[in-house]
């Protein structure tokens, strides 16, 4: 079983994905809202990478 993001963790996500992606940026948080236009968001693939690859590093060492 998976265990649940701490609110740091979910702030520091948050974080990464609003300097990463436009489009969250302009929403201001990753709630979900149950509607298609607000939860199916238009990105670019480096924009995702990016966020990905900073999630990733953060994860790794541990903070």
């Amino acid at each position: 079983m998976e265990k649940e993001l701490t609110k740091t963790e979910e702030k520091k996500l948050l974080q990464i994905a609003k300097k990463c992606m436009v489009a969250v940026e302009e929403r201001g948080d990753l709630e979900t809202r149950h509607s298609d236009g607000e939860d199916f968001l238009d990105i670019a693939v480096w924009e995702l990478r990016n966020a990905l690859e900073k999630a990733y590093r953060l994860g790794k060492e541990g903070k």
